[in-house]
Parts: structure tokens; sequence; C-alpha cells
């Protein structure tokens, strides 16, 4: 029977960011135990505008989850709600707060790792079905209920990653409310 793993944003101390601002809680980083990480997933509380972060060989999703947005690149707008952006962690984008401060939700996956991954909207898609997954996720702003093989029934709270490696499984989530989550699928 494959362990899933839960994460609560409240339960990962934050980390201050080295220019003042904001502070990112780092959900996980995965291979855990690992020298470098192939797959990290964080949400971050932004106080100020800046530019991204560079990095090099790393494919990036990126949403607001609460605020009134962001400005990328000088015209792309991000608001709660709106779609999960992929981008290249090279491009650095600069970052401009709409409004006050805004909590985000990041995905970083190193390529040179090999594999595929797949950040997808769980609230449109409802169930996911993977095989032979590396890692396999869920996250979500509201939490709700996750149905896994049919079997095995896990309630999920709000601001949480529930998340296994090396597993294929159908799971089914039922959210509890209107906020955001996503399917996290490292093949």
């Amino acid at each position: 029977m494959t362990e899933w793993q839960t994460v609560t944003f409240d339960a990962v101390a934050p980390t201050p960011w080295k220019n003042g601002g904001g502070e990112t809680r780092q959900l996980v980083a995965w291979p855990q135990g690992a020298d470098d990480w192939a797959l990290r997933i964080s949400i971050a509380d932004v106080t100020q505008d800046g530019p991204f972060s560079h990095f090099d060989g790393i494919r990036r999703w990126f949403t607001v989850l609460s605020g009134d947005g962001v400005r990328l690149f000088e015209d792309m707008d991000i608001r709660v709600g709106d779609k999960l952006y992929e981008f290249d962690g090279a491009l650095a984008p600069a970052c401009s707060l709409l409004g006050g401060a805004v909590r985000d939700f990041n995905v970083m996956f190193r390529e040179a790792d090999g594999g595929s991954m797949v950040v997808t909207n769980a609230k449109a898609t409802h169930s996911l079905y993977a095989m032979g997954a590396r890692f396999l996720g869920l996250f979500s702003v509201d939490g709700g209920e996750l149905t896994i093989n049919g079997l095995e029934c896990m309630r999920v709270a709000p601001m949480t990653l529930v998340w296994a490696q090396e597993t294929s499984a159908e799971l089914v989530f039922s959210s509890h409310g209107p906020g955001a989550a996503f399917w996290l699928h490292l093949e």
C-alpha cells in the first residue's frame, strides 16, 4: 500500500527572502533527503515588487491564491482564479503587485532530472489516473475529500498538499469551496 504524506501550510515555518520582499513556505522538496531537489512545491507571501529568482534548467508553474494579483513581464496580469502560468525559470520575470500583498502557489521542476511534470487544475478535472508516477500529489486551498483507488477516502484540510512517490493510483477529489486545487504528476 502506498504511503500518502500530508503537509499543511500552517505546519511549515516561513523562510524570509534575502531581499525582504516576502517569505516562502516550502511544502516539499523532492526527493526528500537528497542533496538537490527534482521537484519543489511552495507557497509564498509577497509583500513588495521585485524580480523572480533566476533558475536555469527549471520549469516553473505559478498562480495567485489570494490578494489583488501581480503583473509579470510588465504586461501580464495574474489574479486569483486565473489559470496556472508556466514558464522557464531562467527568465526571472519582474513582478509587480497590483494592490497589496499576495499569496501565491509555486511549482519548480528540474528538467535535467528527466521525466515529464504536469500541473493541472483539479477543480476542472476532478479525477486523475496515473500509472508509475514518480511523484503524485494534490494541493487544495479549501480542502475536501480525496478518494484513492475507489477505496480509501482521505479528508484534506485547507491549504494542504497530499502526495506520494513511486505509485500508480486513481484519484478523485471533491473540494469544500471555490478556492484553487491542483494535481501534480511527475512521470
